[in-house]
């Protein structure tokens, strides 16, 4: 018994020691500034030392507004189109036919939206920019960040879409933003 409370309090010491060490080399490493600025304060020389800030690194201002824009408008309609399919799920009584078209309208939904995120990240990954794809049964239509569109990277978007849908080459159209 007095072993093993020995063994937990040397346990807890050297993770505390641990914490400790952790605190001080952050407290180094980020500058040891004593003062705290409110955002209004803060410069854009200051947003440089931030590491692990995001930034847009191929796409230009307005044509990363478009971008930013046609998914942001892309997740509120589906998230109204959710929350209709959700009310109207609840109202449907359990166990009925109503609701169970209403649950397979759901499992389709999020299915899209995920095949069209997969997509998204998979062609952003490859071509190293910006893209919106906008996937249903019978075609896809991709949209890339301008200059980014060359022979190997439309085979690319090509194999990835065949790839993760049933989709045929044909059935696919690759434009460029403007």
């Amino acid at each position: 018994m007095n072993l093993l409370i020995k063994r937990r309090q040397l346990i807890l010491a050297t993770l505390v020691v641990a914490l400790g060490a952790a605190v001080f080399v952050n407290w180094y490493y980020t500058g040891n500034n004593s003062t705290i600025q409110s955002p209004e304060q803060t410069t854009e020389s200051d947003y440089v030392q931030n590491l692990g800030e995001a930034k847009y690194v191929n796409a230009s201002g307005e044509e990363a507004d478009y971008f930013s824009e046609v998914k942001l408008n892309r997740q509120k309609s589906r998230d109204e189109a959710l929350d209709k399919l959700n009310k109207s799920l609840e109202k449907a009584k359990s166990g009925s036919d109503e609701a169970k078209e209403i649950t397979k309208s759901i499992d389709e939904l999020t299915a899209q939206i995920k095949l069209e995120s997969d997509v998204e990240a998979l062609i952003s990954a490859k071509l190293a920019s910006e893209c919106v794809a906008v996937i249903n049964e019978k075609s896809a239509q991709i949209v890339v960040s301008k200059d980014s569109l060359s022979d190997d990277a439309t085979l690319q978007i090509i194999d990835v879409i065949t790839t993760n849908t049933e989709l045929t080459a044909d059935k696919i159209k690759i434009t460029e933003s403007k």
